[in-house]
């Protein structure tokens, strides 16, 4: 059986039904039956018998820092997807990011290793691999830098480091490290914001760019090494290296919305964060616009994008149709 952590989750949805579709007997670990109906929704994009999928996995409710709970529910557990992390870039979240990116991480680590589990996938993200202080494009292929604008790039990178200490005592892994990921449903949060930006008739574009993937490319090359013979390797999970105005200029010929024309103003934009940040703290509010939103509209990186391919032997989503099916089934869609 395998099991999923974070399967309520935008990538979590995708990944558990395509394993139950490919007749896997599925365990999938959820804090909040709140997302149920998300779920159900990201389902409902590729059957019409959404409560039949639903009903062939096993759901069991579990935070994957309770120890004693994780331990009970790796009975019969052969490989493991760990897609659950929290997503934050407040420094003021760092506790909580540590808790469940790094903490969480290892007490997965831990159990894998105690049940002797045959593969460990670790979903991090393009974030662990750090960035340079220098301005301009880079590429980053491997690796990862020291340097950590946000608490969210820190703790994934901490949650790597647990993933390969797995690894030293025993464990086989693999870790991936998808750019944003563009896909149907969850419209609210994660690439959904940038789908709901671009509907709104959008006047100003970022000067950056970065790695794109479609979701159900991330499904189909995670299942495709974890059923292969690759272990203990990190790969890059992007489709496309675009820059954030040629995405919006799509997105918005798929809306039928004119295009953005205006450059997004950056010392504005800093400025509103500083604004924004001294509100939270005024108000007790989460962030709207924290400043790692802010140097990311900015910086053009590229990723690899050909190692992936050669070792899955999977072609990849043409973006251009990948964009025009996540705005024909979004909700903005007129």
């Amino acid at each position: 059986m395998i099991l999923v952590t974070g399967a309520t989750g935008f990538l979590g949805a995708h990944l558990v039904h395509q394993l139950s579709q490919n007749h896997k007997k599925v365990r999938a670990l959820y804090r909040s039956q709140k997302r149920f109906e998300q779920v159900k929704e990201v389902f409902s994009y590729y059957t019409q018998d959404v409560e039949a999928v639903f009903d062939r996995i096993d759901w069991v409710e579990c935070d994957i820092n309770d120890v004693f709970r994780l331990n009970q529910i790796m009975d019969n557990i052969t490989e493991v997807y760990h897609v659950a992390g929290l997503i934050n870039f407040e420094w003021s979240e760092l506790d909580r990011l540590k808790k469940i990116n790094v903490e969480g991480t290892a007490n997965i680590v831990n159990a894998c290793l105690a049940h002797q589990i045959q593969k460990l996938f670790y979903v991090s993200s393009i974030a662990a691999i750090g960035q340079n202080t220098a301005e301009g494009t880079e590429d980053l292929s491997d690796g990862a830098s020291e340097t950590f604008e946000d608490p969210y790039a820190l703790t994934k990178y901490g949650g790597e480091m647990e993933v390969w200490r797995g690894q030293q005592e025993g464990l086989d892994v693999l870790i991936i490290r998808p750019g944003v990921i563009l896909g149907e449903g969850y419209w609210h949060s994660g690439s959904g914001k940038l789908i709901k930006h671009a509907a709104k008739r959008p006047l100003f574009y970022p000067m950056g760019g970065t790695g794109f993937i479609d979701v159900r490319d991330v499904v189909r090359h995670g299942i495709a090494l974890m059923e292969g013979p690759a272990q203990n390797e990190a790969f890059i999970f992007v489709s496309h290296n675009a820059a954030f105005r040629q995405i919006l200029d799509q997105l918005c010929d798929n809306f039928t919305q004119p295009k953005p024309q205006i450059k997004a103003p950056r010392s504005l934009l800093i400025l509103a964060s500083n604004i924004d940040f001294v509100l939270s703290k005024i108000l007790r509010r989460p962030q709207k616009l924290p400043m790692a939103y802010v140097r990311a509209m900015f910086r053009a990186s590229s990723y690899d994008k050909q190692t992936l391919v050669r070792t899955t032997g999977l072609p990849m989503q043409d973006i251009a149709q990948t964009l025009k099916r996540i705005c024909s089934l979004s909700p903005y869609q007129t």
